[in-house]
């Protein structure tokens, strides 16, 4: 039987095109008037990019260290933050004059040139492109981003970034925060606020995270959800009401920081909360009817939350893309594993050497190429990745990432995307197609013409 293609999804597509250069526009001509009040003597407090310390090496949040990691984090700060370290921020008087407002702001639903490009010459060939979909749990600490940013940039990849809203919290506003399930004010499972979120001060942090999500932003990455205070196993009790008052708090925190911190000068996101299209819980918790629930009421389009099963293309599931984490064969073992640093990182157990450290970084290299390689030789379903912005067993997971990165981008016919072009993409397609790729039925195909060869089947009777 013939499918009936649905053509809702492509007009919502080019709903939000127009809506998207709309709000480029705007955002663009706010960007022009800031500069312009500035240069009259209004001070409009942009933070600035610092640069990174001389070793390069990322520091490991603070669930690192509650998980056994041996890297040390910045110890948490006083509550009460000095004149300069406010300024920092953007609360003095002394912030300085906002960086060089960006000459476009890309969308995050649209892919880099070269993923493009190898989307349309699978899709010439008549096959699905293969898509590897890179996202970060946690995601603050300018050091991780001005890593991740210069890779993205040299090898065509988009990225998710996943926030915890805490981080956008300064220490003496903590009880701000309301979490839901009968929680203390303020409450933080990961033990501290902004000044978790990178190597300085508490307001100096919270600076540094407005400046790398903008920047994130407008080179077309994606800022998503990680909720507020990384609060795990309880979460599964919350009900629809309590996700969508936790999710709303993520919004608040991350779209209002000056009200939220009370800063005497602003600090200005260029991202809005029509920027915001999913999300991920704290260790992947919570009751999934009740999260979905609240994710499609909050106006989410994909949950990327759910353990996966390899090889299977994504489905709908209560109106959301379910961009789940699959599990893989992990090389040097005979038991697979989550395609999540934090997973292998629990397998291996602590490096004691560098030289070990090196090995674990080379066996979760080889999982993550033997993956995506027999996904491109098979079905070709997205192969999604989760990490942390952590310096677990001295980087290894960080560095074996980054070499998958660099060396699947550039494969033909390989598009390295984020969360958000892949649930918009899978919009586009009629559901018939993906049925016919989830069985590997697609030219060069494992089970090429599957599906032309079960229609002409006889019928017995």
């Amino acid at each position: 039987m013939a499918t009936t293609r649905n053509p809702r999804p492509r007009a919502r597509y080019r709903k939000h095109r127009r809506d998207a250069a709309i709000r480029r526009r705007r955002i663009v001509l706010l960007l022009v008037l800031g500069a312009s009040l500035t240069i009259a003597g209004v001070a409009i407090a942009w933070p600035k990019q610092p640069t990174a310390p001389g070793s390069g090496e990322p520091v490991a949040e603070a669930a690192a260290i509650a998980e056994g990691d041996g890297d040390a984090v910045p110890a948490a700060t006083d509550g009460a933050e000095t004149a300069a370290a406010e300024a920092a921020a953007g609360g003095g008087d002394d912030a300085g004059a906002p960086p060089e407002a960006p000459a476009e702001i890309l969308p995050d639903w649209e892919p880099s040139a070269r993923a493009q490009a190898a989307i349309d010459t699978a899709q010439a060939n008549g096959r699905p492109p293969q898509f590897v979909v890179v996202s970060f749990d946690g995601a603050a600490d300018y050091r991780m981003y001005d890593r991740w940013l210069g890779v993205a940039e040299e090898t065509g990849a988009r990225f998710t970034f996943f926030v915890s809203g805490i981080y956008m919290l300064l220490p003496e506003h903590a009880t701000t925060y309301q979490p839901p399930g009968g929680f203390e004010p303020g409450f933080s499972n990961l033990g501290g606020y902004a000044e978790l979120a990178g190597p300085k001060s508490a307001a100096e942090n919270l600076r540094d995270n407005v400046a790398d999500f903008n920047r994130a932003r407008a080179l077309g990455h994606e800022i998503g959800s990680h909720y507020v205070s990384h609060i795990c196993e309880q979460a599964d009790a919350w009900t629809k009401d309590d996700w969508i008052s936790e999710e709303s708090q993520w919004e608040t925190l991350m779209l209002d920081p000056t009200g939220t911190n009370e800063l005497k000068r602003p600090l200005e996101p260029i991202y809005t909360r029509e920027d915001f299209h999913g999300g991920r819980t704290p260790c992947l918790a919570g009751d999934k009817e009740a999260v979905y629930a609240a994710m499609a009421e909050m106006g989410r389009e994909y949950d990327a939350s759910q353990p996966g099963i390899f090889a299977v293309w994504p489905a709908r599931q209560q109106g959301l893309w379910n961009l789940s984490l699959p599990t893989i064969d992990r090389v040097g073992s005979q038991y697979p594993v989550m395609a999540m640093d934090y997973n292998f990182y629990v397998n291996h157990g602590q490096a004691e050497t560098q030289a070990q450290a090196d090995e674990f970084e080379e066996l979760t290299h080889k999982s993550y190429m033997n993956a995506i390689s027999k996904l491109h030789a098979g079905n070709r379903a997205p192969f999604i990745t989760g990490s942390h912005f952590a310096n677990w067993n001295k980087g290894a997971y960080m560095d074996a990432l980054e070499r998958t990165v660099r060396d699947q981008c550039g494969r033909p016919e390989v598009a390295c995307v984020n969360m958000i072009t892949l649930a918009r993409w899978l919009d586009e397609q009629d559901p018939a197609d993906l049925e016919r790729w989830g069985m590997g039925d697609f030219p060069g195909g494992p089970n090429e013409g599957a599906s032309a060869g079960a229609a002409t089947e006889p019928q017995a009777g």
